[in-house]
């Protein structure tokens, strides 16, 4: 027995040599080629930064065309001069990835503040149980909170979920035929599968009714992408969970940057239903972690217009500069809190063909029924325009309201004819602010009129709020799902 005993105690101790050994002259060597990630993390500590910025291709993605390639983290830096800030960036990362990369990051360090990115898509199955996914958590093998050589051995026997692309992809196609859609009024599909089936099947159609197959197949990942509904038990949450946690335990202040989606494009190709799915996930998300002490949400989630969106085949949070600067600037209104004293306002400036009246509030009742209007000439449309992105924020107050969004086309003579759309969301909550969104087509009438006018406008006495009316133009061309009531 004491032989067995004698025999188990130079085992053990022989094993921590070997680890002090690995852990001294390898373990590093292993974590720069096979979990590069940690290397990010030992910059923000070399470089002092007190805030961090976690985020995916979203933060350092552009435009082709673009001059500027600056990161929406590098435009948030620009509001607090005095204050160190990096970032962490890794492309197709999400919140086990980012727990990791502040896992990492020692107490000891300068970070008093965290920014962590906050896709919407990420809960969805379509990320969840991506085909990337395999080599992600390869990744954090070696970052488990075992000995280091433990960690190794589990990465030289593939300790981590290794799938082949198929696999991964039936488990997308069984949580999109099983995992419910809880719409609170009758609807049709049951999961996301036949809800997308339908679409394809069905099709969208162009100016002249003809089957559009490129829209019909972009609707369709539309639906893949956000039609799901956020459960108790979706396992992203556990990963924001363990975020917040650590934060906690570190005593640093933590920001989720709920990302802008493009609810314009999503409105436009499947309607009022999808919008509906994601409303009440960003609701779910908002009063989840919101409500948390030491957490703030800010939410872009309907911040952007179409054509602040750089990919319009496919469903990303990648902007244009604009965009990027727009999301910076609501992350740095955040962490104002934080850093009143260090902070440094900046105006961005409006792309050609986008006109906003941000932060510009009025209620609308029978002795005042107009919002804000954009008035332009004719001569101001560019030939190539095609549609024009209107969106605003409304808060209704006893929903007996009668709110419509007015093109308001006035010929050389003075006369005006008028297009009007309903405009009060679908399932929202009364006394709250919610987003409404329109894409409609640019008629020959908006070439030919000497003045147009957007606004919205109440038709009854009863009092609605509106702010944030935000007007942009493009080119791309689609029959509209909301049809106008015209008049003269």
């Amino acid at each position: 027995m004491k032989k067995l005993l004698t025999r188990i105690v130079m085992v053990l101790v022989m094993l921590v040599v070997l680890n002090w050994v690995y852990s001294k002259w390898f373990f590093e060597k292993d974590l720069r080629k096979h979990s590069d990630i940690v290397e990010l993390s030992w910059k923000v500590v070399d470089d002092s930064c007190r805030i961090i910025y976690l985020g995916e291709s979203s933060n350092n993605n552009y435009g082709k065309e673009e001059v500027s390639h600056r990161k929406i983290s590098d435009f948030t830096a620009d509001y607090f001069p005095t204050v160190k800030m990096g970032d962490l960036t890794k492309s197709a990362s999400h919140a086990q990835t980012y727990y990791y990369m502040l896992k990492h990051v020692p107490a000891t360090s300068n970070v008093e503040t965290v920014v962590v990115t906050m896709n919407l898509r990420s809960f969805g199955p379509n990320w969840i149980y991506s085909t990337l996914e395999t080599a992600l958590r390869k990744q954090l093998v070696l970052l488990e909170d075992y000995p280091p050589l433990v960690n190794r051995f589990m990465l030289a026997f593939k300790a981590y979920p290794i799938k082949t692309e198929q696999e991964w992809i039936d488990l997308i196609y069984w949580h999109r035929h099983h995992d419910p859609l809880n719409f609170p009024y009758d609807f049709p599909f049951d999961n996301n599968y036949a809800w997308d089936s339908a679409v394809g099947w069905n099709g969208l159609r162009d100016a002249e009714g003809r089957r559009d197959q490129q829209m019909t197949e972009l609707a369709c990942h539309y639906i893949k992408s956000y039609g799901f509904w956020i459960a108790d038990d979706n396992v992203r949450l556990k990963d924001f969970d363990a975020i917040v946690g650590l934060c906690r335990e570190r005593g640093w202040n933590l920001v989720f940057n709920l990302m802008a989606e493009n609810v314009d494009k999503a409105h436009q190709l499947v309607g009022d239903d999808l919008l509906f799915l994601i409303k009440r996930n960003r609701d779910y998300l908002l009063n989840r972690y919101g409500n948390r002490e030491g957490v703030r949400v800010v939410n872009n989630l309907s911040l952007l217009r179409d054509v602040n969106f750089i990919d319009q085949d496919w469903t990303t949070e990648h902007y244009y500069e604009e965009g990027r600067r727009m999301v910076a600037q609501n992350v740095a209104q955040c962490l104002k809190e934080f850093y009143p004293a260090d902070y440094c306002p900046i105006e961005i400036k409006a792309d050609t063909g986008h006109y906003r009246f941000s932060g510009e509030e009025r209620t609308l009742n029978k002795q005042q029924p107009y919002s804000q209007a954009l008035v332009l000439t004719a001569d101001s449309i560019r030939p190539d325009w095609k549609m024009v992105n209107v969106a605003f924020m409304m808060k209704q107050i006893d929903g007996s309201h009668k709110t419509e969004l007015v093109i308001e086309k006035r010929d050389a003579q003075g006369q005006a004819s008028f297009e009007t759309y309903p405009t009060w969301p679908q399932n929202s909550t009364l006394g709250q602010w919610e987003f409404v969104t329109f894409a409609l087509p640019l008629d020959s009438a908006f070439r030919l009129s000497e003045q147009i006018k957007i606004y919205v406008f109440n038709f009854s006495e009863s009092d609605v709020q509106i702010k944030d009316l935000d007007v942009s133009f493009r080119p791309a061309y689609l029959v509209p799902y909301v049809k106008a009531k015209s008049g003269r």
